[in-house]
């Protein structure tokens, strides 16, 4: 356990050790995936499952197992801050930990850099299309025009994630310095 500036023991959590809480990834690091959200995410599958063997109109359905899935997440939520403040944990230490952690590895930026921008405006502008197409065909509903708005802001926030990454190539490659054109040895250094 690394110490402070005092000698007291650090509270900070390794952002790559495992947690009780949270999910664990395929390469054994806690994800800032809670296992109450997975756990909400499943109640909320389970109940739209029921409900279409009960043959339960979707637009009861629907609106319905959302709010069973939020109610078992935040319920499950609230007893897990209340196990880590019991134990003397920050109940944000892992998210805090996480991004402390990405933000480090990107450079000090704390959003999403893609590899290769292109491809992710590419994604976002498939993801309009796949928004807009449903609308076009004639048959609107509710759950169309919801599922519509949220796979095209999905979109929008993916165009603006690969926007994002390519004007911040651009910049990192206007300040770089120009090289010179010097002796082989000097260009191996």
């Amino acid at each position: 356990m690394k110490k402070n500036q005092v000698g007291e023991p650090s509270t900070e959590h390794d952002p790559y050790a495992r947690r009780p809480g949270f999910v664990t990834g395929v390469d054994g690091r806690t994800d800032r995936t809670t296992t109450a959200m997975v756990a909400g995410i499943a109640a909320a599958a389970v109940g739209l499952f029921i409900s279409g063997l009960l043959q339960i109109a979707e637009w009861i359905a629907f609106p319905a197992c959302a709010a069973v899935g939020v109610a078992v997440w935040l319920v499950l939520r609230a007893r897990q801050r209340r196990r880590e403040e019991r134990a003397g944990r920050s109940p944000d230490a892992v998210s805090e930990a996480r991004d402390r952690a990405t933000a480090e590895a990107n450079g000090g930026r704390r959003f999403f850099i893609a590899t290769n921008p292109v491809v992710v405006i590419v994604m976002g502008v498939i993801f309009l299309g796949l928004a807009s197409a449903p609308l076009l065909s004639g048959d609107v509903s509710v759950g169309r025009v919801v599922v519509a708005v949220a796979v095209g802001v999905s979109g929008v926030a993916t165009i603006g994630q690969g926007a994002g990454t390519l004007i911040l190539q651009r910049r990192q490659k206007a300040s770089a310095p120009l090289r010179s054109s010097g002796s082989a040895d000097e260009r191996e250094v």
